[in-house]
């Protein structure tokens, strides 16, 4: 099945890099003018994607990432959305790492990039960069949806990597890949493999709404009235314990024998019947 890949791309190259180098190690990434410079120059660039080749997990938390969930996966089959901030420093990374995904198969469309706030506070000033910097992730958060609900309807099986960028990018990568039911993975540069992440947004509906109701008064059900619901919901059941809506009690041999509302439950419940009213 053909996969569309969306990576939020940080500094972890440049900053691996640094580590290494005496010329750059000491350069904050807020430095917009010295960046800038070593971005218009071809043989650093040279130089660091020759950092990358030489150890890609290392040197790429994004590329780790990346590298771990499509081992054994024909590249052709593959295609990659970067995600990047207007900032020189994320600009080197963006740069290299496409290089890379290029040189070794992968498809790769056109990049985004959003306010990364050293470039506005740099060019304009702080009011613009921060009011640029909010407003950009709204912007984040549309063009996700939208483009992860294109590329399922194009018969894509979509995947969300928001290991690496800023904080907020981070979290609003990971609730559109939420939202879209994306398969959400991650991985720490201390982690030695990727973490799936579990589903953890759905709006029940229709008789899940129901089922919700049923079970709204936290207690357990048990005995004939777990199994009278079992009966009568079954797949809804089975489908809001995937979104840990409800939770299951079973004994040793695997057989159902409790049912109950979870406080996760009980909260998107209570928000569905609040946008009823």
């Amino acid at each position: 099945m053909k996969e569309f890949h969306i990576i939020n791309i940080g500094n972890s190259l440049l900053s691996n890099f640094k580590k290494i180098n005496d010329r750059i190690k000491d350069i904050p990434f807020s430095d917009e003018e010295r960046w800038s410079a070593y971005l218009d120059d071809m043989s650093f660039l040279n130089e660091i994607y020759s950092f990358l080749l030489k150890d890609p997990l290392r040197g790429s938390a994004e590329v780790n990432s990346f590298k771990k969930i499509v081992k054994d996966k024909d590249p052709e089959d593959i295609s990659v959305y970067l995600l990047g901030t207007k900032t020189a420093s994320n600009e080197i990374c963006r740069v290299t790492i496409e290089r890379y995904f290029k040189e070794n198969g992968y498809s790769l469309y056109t990049p985004a990039q959003v306010s990364g706030y050293f470039w506005e506070e740099k060019n304009y000033d702080t009011n613009y960069a921060k009011e640029q910097f909010s407003k950009d992730i709204n912007t984040i958060l549309d063009r996700l949806l939208y483009l992860v609900k294109k590329k399922k309807e194009e018969g894509y099986e979509v995947y969300m990597n928001p290991t690496g960028g800023f904080k907020p990018h981070v979290v609003v990568s990971a609730l559109a890949g939420f939202l879209t039911d994306c398969n959400v993975y991650y991985i720490h540069e201390e982690f030695q493999d990727i973490i799936l992440m579990p589903k953890l947004f759905y709006l029940p509906k229709g008789n899940e709404i129901d089922l919700l109701n049923e079970l709204s008064d936290k207690k357990l059900r048990s005995g004939g009235e777990c199994n009278k619901l079992l009966e009568q919901y079954g797949n809804e059941v089975e489908r809001l314990r995937i979104y840990q809506l409800v939770e299951i009690e079973e004994d040793e041999s695997g057989k159902y024998y409790g049912l109950r509302i979870t406080e996760k439950g009980l909260t998107y419940y209570n928000f569905v019947k609040k946008k009823e009213v």
